[in-house]
């Protein structure tokens, strides 16, 4: 594996750019509702009409808390540097397993960088809780498996 700390700024980076991406995708959709909320008019037909308000103000509830659901995440993530290893797995570790390397930050998912599978995964996920606070050679078990840990950076 290549530089463990270069690593951990390209998986940052990544989880960033997903973040942002969910943003902007959001501000879309309430933008969209904006949009659709101001060129609806007063049908003569009155509980089309407010159905269609209705329809339109859950649509943007949902939408304001996927957003601040992302800019909490965001957040986290800014305050999160990536920086030198610690001797247990914390948020912002990049941990190195019999069965995988994972990258403690936000649930992103599967990152392939320079051919190498990584996962970045929130430390509130299932194997982020079994990861978290513990050392290199302790064993985890995760999906009826077990799996030892190799490294932490």
């Amino acid at each position: 594996m290549k530089d463990p700390t270069h690593i951990k700024q390209q998986l940052h980076q990544a989880c960033l750019a997903d973040v942002e991406r969910r943003i902007a995708t959001v501000r879309n959709i309430l933008a969209g509702i904006d949009a659709s909320r101001e060129s609806e008019t007063k049908s003569s037909v009155g509980d089309k009409y407010e159905t269609g308000r209705a329809m339109l103000h859950r649509e943007e509830v949902q939408a304001n808390h996927q957003l601040q659901q992302a800019m909490e995440t965001m957040q986290e993530l800014d305050e999160m540097e990536p920086g030198p290893g610690s001797d247990r797995v914390r948020k912002g570790s990049l941990v190195v397993t019999t069965r995988g390397r994972y990258y403690l930050a936000v649930g992103l998912g599967k990152v392939k960088l320079d051919g190498e599978v990584f996962y970045c995964i929130s430390a509130a996920s299932p194997i982020g809780q079994e990861l978290l606070n513990r050392g290199v050679g302790e064993e985890i078990v995760f999906n009826g498996g077990s799996q030892r840990i190799l490294s932490i950076d």
